[in-house]
């Protein structure tokens, strides 16, 4: 959210634009106290504005008390004022939020107590400041909440529906989905599954240059010491004369619910917006109401049920086939925003799949699809009575991948016949190959067919075959309604080929990945299964990451490492879930040490260790920024014998000290490995950045055995740039 913050803000006439800084969730700006009262008033997507007071390390309760009353609190508040606290800690010292404002509350009133003999009060709803203390590896940032509450508060919610979104989500999401634009050129604007309004809301006031905090009666900002009265007046003069002209020329705007009760609430929220006669909204049956789209086109935005309350996921599944249906014949030509805290149920609707916004919503990861709805004369059906696709979409549900009439989709998609001969000769062709190198997880098909641009990869579990379809993404000229159909149509000859239950096949995408989305949940099934590399038992989860866990490409150089580890001493940089750590410690390792920034994927560790046994004493996980470790290392005595560095290509992580970018950093990062690496070992580099160029003076400095065609086996021959893996030792 934070770059779609950044690009609001340098819409504002403030006065040092240049100064705007995104980082990870939040924008940094150097703001005047009249920029501060703008932004407080006119930003829709952000949440607090947070003026920096001081920031500190802490080594105990004490350092930080200490360190709380080096602040000129009197600058911000009288001594007979009101304050609240709101403390955020992570990974220090101090480990209870709650003792962490009680502590910030003692030290500021001690302060004052010291000084003037009097103290300000404790006011949690509406204090005179609102201090915020952001406490993470005992570093403090102490700041003060100039908006005293979270900016999506906009005091026009008098009801809410089950699961409201807030006010700033919702403004994003218009923003992303290109409402902005659409409404000043009188696109109407229709939410066919309203609830208690917020869309319909935030698309008014977005339209009407309504300032989104012109309801709020209370701002952090005044009680506070530098409250600057005339100035915060006049920018709510001009805030309600631009609302007064905006609201001369609206668009159409429009909901719908079935729930009568939502409605009730809708035109509750309405009326305190002060919306009336701007929005409509009317009990309806989205799927049975002609009407809803009687004008237009435009952009219809909707927030759909995402399972968690309904009966099962076959439920909502078919919930979602018949949206992706009703949709593109009751809105051609209209501009799609969906918002799905569910978002692995999009492909039911049949929708072009262009994620514009990745997000959490509570505990949920969600996506915003956005996409123009096909014109009606494109549309295709399969043909027939509707009920007919009603009942095909509830066998998809209850998991037969349509399996009941495979002959029959396979002929609605052109090619698909080819992709079933061709996924059928590779089976027969690596059979031989799979069966005698005793493999058991081996990638069967690799983009063979261009327009069937996926990637198989098959487990041998121990309750049976799990696979998992990695759909490439498809170039811009492509039309992702026939990629998604040529996936839909090849999943029953994956599962009939394969003999694969359809639950045990997971259907993911695999696009260029940036910082930690790599690393992000794609569902939350928890399902791990448990698969055999040569003496190694290890754990795989298909559903819930991109990556299952185990990269198959590096086979050839885990059974190396594992050939070689013995009574050695093994280091795994990046280690991912250990899986070559596992190889060397079965292979006879004196000791393994495997690091990872990732707590996640030093639990997976955890987890396969265990599953083989293996002593935490002698085979430790760290996690750790592996940058930071290897430097720290290079002081000490300790010199390993092998070293497997596997690092990803980019990350930016704010864990870490600085971006890691394979390109630029690899050669001080070997150089590092080489001066822990002892004078027999070997370190073995690889990585997967298709353009990557090994650095010449590692080339002059060290010996240097290229080995990338060696480690690539025949599953993955299709592809050769999978990774590329270098064999590095120190020099005579």
């Amino acid at each position: 959210m934070e770059k779609l913050l950044a690009a609001e803000l340098k819409t504002m006439p403030l006065s040092q634009p240049e100064t705007l800084k995104t980082r990870r969730a939040g924008v940094d700006c150097e703001l005047s106290v009249a920029d501060i009262y703008r932004v407080c008033l006119w930003s829709r997507i952000a949440n607090r504005v947070l003026y920096p007071l001081a920031a500190f390390r802490v080594t105990d309760e004490k350092s930080y008390y200490e360190a709380l009353k080096q602040v000129d609190w009197d600058e911000h508040v009288k001594e007979t004022g009101t304050i609240a606290v709101d403390f955020f800690c992570q990974s220090s010292c101090i480990t209870h939020s709650q003792y962490g404002a009680q502590l910030t509350k003692d030290s500021v009133v001690d302060w004052f107590r010291d000084k003037t003999g009097q103290r300000p009060s404790v006011d949690r709803n509406e204090p005179d400041i609102r201090i915020n203390v952001y406490l993470f590896k005992n570093r403090a940032r102490v700041s003060l909440d100039m908006a005293g509450s979270s900016l999506h508060r906009r005091n026009y919610r008098k009801a809410g529906g089950m699961a409201p979104l807030k006010e700033n989500l919702a403004a994003s999401i218009l923003t992303k989905a290109g409402w902005p634009a659409l409404a000043k050129h009188g696109a109407p604007l229709v939410d066919p599954m309203c609830g208690s309004g917020t869309f319909l809301i935030e698309g008014a006031m977005i339209a009407a240059d309504y300032a989104p905090g012109l309801k709020r009666d209370y701002f952090g900002f005044l009680s506070w010491c530098h409250h600057e009265a005339p100035v915060w007046e006049s920018l709510i003069n001009e805030a309600q004369q631009r609302l007064q002209v905006g609201l001369q020329d609206m668009p159409e705007i429009s909901g719908f619910d079935v729930d009568d009760e939502a409605i009730e609430a809708a035109n509750t929220n309405i009326s305190a917006a002060g919306l009336s006669g701007i929005i409509s909204v009317s009990q309806a049956d989205f799927f049975t109401n002609a009407g809803v789209f009687k004008n237009g086109p435009g952009l219809v935005v909707v927030n759909p049920p995402y399972g968690e309350r309904l009966e099962d996921e076959s439920t909502i599944g078919v919930f979602y086939s018949k949206l992706g249906r009703a949709l593109k014949t009751k809105a051609p030509n209209w501009d799609l925003a969906l918002f799905t805290g569910n978002p692995s149920l999009f492909h039911r609707t049949g929708l072009s799949r262009r994620v514009v916004l990745e997000c959490r919503n509570g505990d949920l990861e969600c996506k915003l699809f956005a996409s123009t709805l096909p014109p009606a004369a494109v549309e295709s059906d399969k043909g027939g009575d509707s009920s007919n696709d009603i009942s095909a979409d509830a066998e998809v549900a209850e998991g037969i991948w349509a399996q009941a009439k495979p002959k029959k989709q396979r002929a609605t998609v052109s090619g698909v016949d080819q992709f079933h001969d061709r996924l059928k000769k590779n089976i027969r062709v690596l059979g031989g190959w799979i069966k005698s190198a005793s493999v058991t997880n081996y990638r069967i098909y690799d983009a063979d067919l261009p327009d069937f641009a996926f990637a198989l990869d098959v487990y041998q579990s121990a309750r049976g075959i799990v696979v998992s379809l990695q759909e490439y993404q498809a170039p811009k000229h492509i039309d992702p309604v026939l990629a998604q159909q040529r996936i839909d149509a090849a999943l029953p000859v994956v599962c009939e080929l394969l003999a694969c239950d359809s639950k045990d096949l997971a259907v993911k995408r695999r696009s260029r990945q940036r910082g930690e989305t790599q690393y992000q949940r794609i569902e939350k099934t928890n399902q791990y299964h448990e698969v055999v590399e040569g003496r190694c038992r290890l754990l795989i989860n298909v559903h819930d990451y991109l990556d299952t866990g185990l990269f198959l490409d590096h086979r050839k150089v885990r059974h190396w490492i594992a050939d070689q580890a013995k009574d050695k001493l093994f280091l795994n940089l990046y280690c991912y879930t250990a899986t070559a750590s596992v190889h060397a410690a079965l292979g006879g390792a004196a000791g393994t040490v495997s690091v990872d920034l990732s707590p996640k994927y030093i639990e997976w560790a955890q987890k396969n260790y265990a599953l083989n046994e293996l002593d935490p004493d002698q085979h430790q996980l760290i996690k750790a920024d592996c940058t930071d470790w290897v430097k720290k290392q290079r002081v000490q005595s300790q010199r390993y014998d092998l070293i497997f560095l596997d690092p990803p290509t980019f990350s930016n992580s704010t864990a870490m000290e600085q971006d890691w970018d394979v390109q630029k950093n690899h050669r001080s990062m070997i150089d590092d490995c080489m001066a822990i690496l002892s004078e027999s070992g070997t370190l073995i580099f690889s990585n997967n950045f298709r353009r990557f160029q090994l650095d010449e003076t590692i080339k002059k400095k060290y010996r240097v055995e290229d080995r990338s065609k060696w480690s690539i086996q025949r599953d993955f021959a299709r592809n050769p740039k999978i990774h590329q893996c270098w064999f590095i030792k120190k020099a005579s």
